[in-house]
């Protein structure tokens, strides 16, 4: 099956799950489709490293609103980029790897994701720090409701559109 065939395919397939209309004998093909999707994102993105720093998930460029909750006071800021793992933002300070923020995550459709954070990796460029965080509880429905957006906006990111 060539690439196209196959992301065609698949955004049927999802659009098919974020409509929960999959039947329980598609629900296995379609989470495969997606694990091979996830998985070839992440590989054209170049991120497949080794070891301790391996990624476990793609990320997408996307500016979604998200309030942190920090030592220092409230920060409302948007993200730089955000994957089903957490996300980076610019902060006005440097973040205490100690400290596990609250984060409320708005996504495009109005729901807000809330849950407590770690910083995974910050730097300082400039007057600006930016802040990457790993999600450290989000429940299941909040990951596939996450998730799902993330496939939305790769699909549409793609270029390749349905017929």
């Amino acid at each position: 099956m060539g690439v196209i065939h196959f992301i065609d395919e698949f955004r049927a397939l999802h659009t098919r799950a974020r409509q929960r209309q999959l039947t329980e004998s598609e629900k296995p093909a379609y989470m495969a489709a997606r694990e091979q999707f996830a998985k070839a994102l992440l590989s054209a993105q170049g991120l497949m490293l080794d070891g301790a720093e391996a990624r476990k998930h793609y990320r997408v460029a996307h500016q979604l609103p998200v309030e942190l909750q920090m030592a220092y006071g409230n920060v409302w800021t948007n993200t730089l980029d955000i994957s089903a793992g957490g996300f980076s933002v610019t902060l006005p300070h440097a973040v205490d790897v100690k400290e596990r923020p609250s984060a409320l995550l708005q996504l495009p459709d109005g729901t807000g994701l809330a849950g407590r954070v770690r910083v995974v990796s910050q730097f300082q460029r400039a007057d600006k720090h930016r802040a990457s965080f790993a999600f450290l509880d989000l429940t299941e429905r909040e990951s596939e409701m996450l998730e799902g957006f993330l496939i939305d906006f790769a699909l549409d990111r793609v270029g390749i559109t349905p017929p």
